[in-house]
């Protein structure tokens, strides 16, 4: 008989598309694995996009905690909780490491394990732990999730990280923006964020090049940015809101993209379109965007990556920025779209 695993991998969009080559690898070694996920409602999709994911069971923590104790969420909740006992698991691996993961796989029936105290986020989960497995938190999020399932599940694993995405998944007649460039200028802390000036530059040197550029929002204050970008530029088109899952239809149709240290970077390289990542004050070697066809640039100045959420030197501009020109951008944009041509 198949064995059935829930992975517990809440948020956030990045972490959760880090974690799909384990289910890749997960799913190679052992045929037939059936797999269920739990996860945070803005992040669905994301988990629906390996093939292998059987059901995706959502918690509307985040929106519980924002709208208070009422009788609508106290229905909801106590919904998560009888679909989580519905089910008997052979596994449940909590990839998070939180305590608000392992309090809700306690409430599965299975046997719990995560990452040891030596490598989990919240040190406390050792204790709601059946096993618990040490991983090298040092090579990065991808391959530490891929160790921890194989330690998990009893395999060895090998070779590069395989997302399970592909293009195939969104039907042609939904999707536009096919052969455009996209790109992702929105990201979390002000330190990730690249100068307007720089993206405006680069919008420019599309234009000269005639390269359509679509620009994704998530946020009142991310459109804000994106119609400054394009009225500055006279250049770009900014995409309506879209969920995430449509929102990568778009990405995997699209020629090319340049974004941050954000979650759609690493969808666009989890698709395999070229991707160039801009990181400044984060570490490419450890969140850097992962794909066949994706490129990481990082700041070469003495401070960086700093890993603070706001710059010290300059809290609007860091200066570590300066160090990554449009120019620079776009050039290796171009290898990478040549390569795939």
């Amino acid at each position: 008989m198949s064995r059935r695993i829930l992975v517990i991998k809440m948020s956030s969009l990045g972490d959760l598309l880090h974690t799909l080559p384990a289910i890749s690898d997960a799913v190679a070694a052992e045929p037939g694995l059936i797999v269920d996920w739990l996860c945070e409602e803005p992040f669905a999709d994301i988990a629906r996009l390996h093939p292998a994911v059987r059901n995706v069971i959502v918690s509307g923590r985040v929106r519980w905690k924002k709208e208070g104790l009422n009788g609508k969420n106290i229905k909801e909740r106590i919904g998560l909780i009888r679909k989580l006992r519905s089910e008997h698991y052979d596994l449940i691996i909590d990839a998070q490491s939180r305590i608000k993961s392992a309090r809700l796989g306690l409430l599965c029936r299975g046997t719990l394990v995560g990452p040891s105290a030596h490598t989990a986020t919240d040190k406390e989960t050792r204790f709601m732990y059946k096993r618990s497995f040490r991983v090298d938190i040092s090579q990065g999020a991808i391959e530490s999730y891929r160790q921890l399932f194989a330690q998990a599940l009893g395999y060895k694993h090998s070779g590069l990280p395989q997302f399970g995405i592909t293009k195939h998944q969104w039907p042609e007649a939904s999707l536009s923006g096919s052969n455009n460039l996209i790109f992702f200028h929105g990201t979390t802390w002000e330190s990730k964020h690249w100068p307007e000036s720089q993206w405006i530059d680069l919008l420019a040197i599309a234009k000269e090049a005639g390269e359509e550029v679509l620009l994704p929002w998530s946020s009142e204050a991310e459109k804000a940015r994106a119609e400054r970008l394009v009225e500055s530029a006279a250049w770009g088109t900014i995409l309506p809101r879209l969920s995430l899952w449509d929102l990568a239809g778009v990405i995997s149709k699209c020629k090319g993209a340049v974004g941050l240290d954000t979650g759609l970077s690493h969808v666009a390289g989890a698709i395999g379109i070229p991707v160039v990542g801009i990181f400044g004050s984060t570490n490419s070697v450890l969140t850097g965007v992962k794909g066949a066809l994706a490129k990481n640039l990082s700041a070469a100045i003495e401070c960086a990556p700093c890993m603070l959420k706001v710059c010290p030197i300059n809290a609007t501009t860091p200066p570590c920025y300066e160090t990554i020109t449009p120019e620079t951008v776009y050039s290796e944009l171009e290898k990478l779209v040549a390569v795939n041509q």
